[in-house]
């Protein structure tokens, strides 16, 4: 693909056109892509907020605070009210630990905005700090006189305490905000969200119930994945068809005109989207496009960049091409997802157990030599995946380095971490050291080094999906409140054969989830 500037020279150096591109490649988690692409976009037109403002929000994702902060600057002197460059302003401060002065920028954004959930997070954040939720409420309705009435406080504290993961906290007061404001239907569905990450499926459904009255996409979204997590897909599927028309969906899915759902494909091509960001996502629900082939389609994978090489070879995929690659000549296009609620064959049938995914060719022979076996059992780790939910003892997914060395301690057990990006740091810095070999793979190398190993022990990241598709014994450790494909109270997935699940028993407590993984790599070896 073409760097920055070989993207800027072909447009003609549009701004627009440019800073298009750097929003496209944000969107697809390439931050320091979409950096490049921001600041040429800002050179061009020095005098656009929106520019600036974007520039700035990227370096600040790619952690360039200084620079962040001069181009959030520059754009609030041309806009001193662009509500998205104070908020960013406040994130700013926010990270550097000057709460108060986070919480000034902040108001100043709620004064223009005062409904905007992520800057009533953002506020409630800041007076939560160091404060209980009866001083944070005091403390924003002091500090906020005349832009927030008491409810946007309350609500404020209540989203913090929620982010956070104090469910027990949060959900009388959103209880009592849903009493006064029975059409705040975001706050509803956060409420069926924290009662299924409280395990309480029975509250769940009633305020699923309420927040889907309010027709809007994240609650009919939620209202379909809560019933995949108790592994009723038939009702799942009920609750897709019965809003498929709905303008809604027109924002996930394609126009109807062109949408598969199981219509004749035999000489046809198909589209497939597979996903544009999430790694996961796109090794898991890829497999149903050997239903496109099977039906006599040609199928055009469009899978996130990382993804292209593996998944060229995948059984039904005819090509792949990458997000931002011009749309192919197409009959019909696909969300791979959806189409297990949309196709008339069972989700059962659609789910394809059989492993579907191979190392390539080249690469096995160079990782028989790197992984030799013996007599100890060759285990591959990974410990961290994305921010989502980082905050939130109850959804957070990720763990410590530290938290895995009673594995470290086992015998005739060899430790070699699968680990890529930021958490890779933990394993090179870690003090004492962690005695496990750094592999430092891209995918298809972790996918070829996966193969050569005994076991896999991961949390839920793209490698559990990239052994369980391979058919490699992995097992997948999840927090308390797990995704709702892994469903509830299972040790096994109907995904991935292959796997076997650790659940926490305590809200972001993993030493007993390592004990028994470690009890059953110890089996493991024994069956060896």
């Amino acid at each position: 693909m073409e760097d920055s500037h070989k993207y800027a020279k072909r447009s003609g150096r549009d701004p627009e056109a440019i800073h298009q591109r750097a929003l496209l490649l944000a969107r697809r988690a390439e931050y320091k892509r979409s950096y490049a692409c921001h600041q040429i976009a800002a050179q061009l037109e020095p005098g656009n907020p929106r520019y600036l403002y974007h520039t700035g929000a990227a370096a600040h994702a790619i952690g360039r605070s200084g620079d962040a902060a001069s181009y959030i600057d520059h754009a609030l002197r041309i806009d001193p009210h662009h509500p998205a460059a104070l908020q960013k302003l406040g994130d700013l401060h926010f990270d550097a630990l000057r709460f108060e002065t986070a919480l000034q920028s902040y108001s100043r954004a709620l004064a223009i905005a005062p409904d905007d959930r992520s800057l009533l997070l953002s506020a409630g954040r800041c007076a939560l700090h160091d404060a209980n939720p009866s001083s944070a409420m005091h403390h924003l309705r002091q500090r906020m006189l005349g832009t927030l009435d008491p409810l946007h406080s309350e609500l404020a504290v209540a989203l913090a305490l929620a982010d956070r993961g104090d469910y027990e906290e949060a959900l009388p007061m959103l209880s009592g905000l849903v009493r006064q404001r029975p059409e705040d239907y975001p706050s509803l569905r956060l409420l069926a969200e924290m009662h299924v990450g409280l395990r309480d499926q029975t509250s769940a459904r009633l305020w699923y119930e309420r927040a889907i009255q309010g027709n809007d996409l994240d609650s009919m979204t939620g209202w379909l994945l809560y019933w995949s997590r108790l592994g009723d897909f038939e009702r799942a599927r009920q609750i897709y068809r019965s809003s498929r028309l709905n303008p809604l969906f027109e924002r996930v899915m394609r126009p109807a005109n062109r949408r598969w759902e199981g219509q004749d494909l035999r000489g046809k091509t198909l589209h497939l989207i597979a996903g544009d960001i999430y790694l996961g996502d796109a090794l898991q629900y890829i497999r149903v496009a050997r239903i496109a082939k099977a039906a006599g389609a040609r199928v055009i994978a469009e899978v996130p960049r990382r993804l292209r090489s593996l998944l060229r070879t995948i059984d039904g995929v005819d090509a792949v091409i990458m997000p931002d690659a011009p749309s192919p000549p197409a009959d019909y296009e696909a969300h791979a997802f959806w189409l297990l609620y949309t196709l008339p064959h069972p989700v059962e049938e659609s789910i394809h157990r059989a492993p579907y995914l191979s190392p390539p060719s080249d690469l096995r022979s160079e990782w028989r030599e790197r992984i030799p076996q013996g007599p100890a059992l060759n285990v591959g780790i990974a410990w961290r995946g994305s921010p989502w939910r980082i905050r939130d003892r109850y959804g957070r997914r990720s763990m410590a380095l530290e938290d895995l060395r009673p594995l470290a301690s086992l015998p005739e057990i060899a430790l070699y971490s699968l680990q890529y990006g930021e958490g890779r740091a933990e394993l090179l810095q870690a003090n004492p050291a962690f005695p496990a070999v750094d592999l430092a793979p891209d995918l298809p190398n972790t996918c070829a080094a996966i193969e050569r190993l005994d076991v896999i022990v991961t949390i839920d990241t793209s490698i559990a999906h990239l052994a369980g598709a391979m058919g490699k014994r992995t097992f997948l450790m999840l927090p308390y409140d797990a995704c709702f494909r892994w469903m509830l109270d299972r040790e096994d997935t109907p995904w991935y054969p292959s796997l076997r699940l650790f659940r926490q028993t305590k809200p972001g407590f993993w030493p007993d989830v390592v004990t028994a993984v470690g009890r059953a790599l110890q089996s493991e070896k024994i069956v060896r």
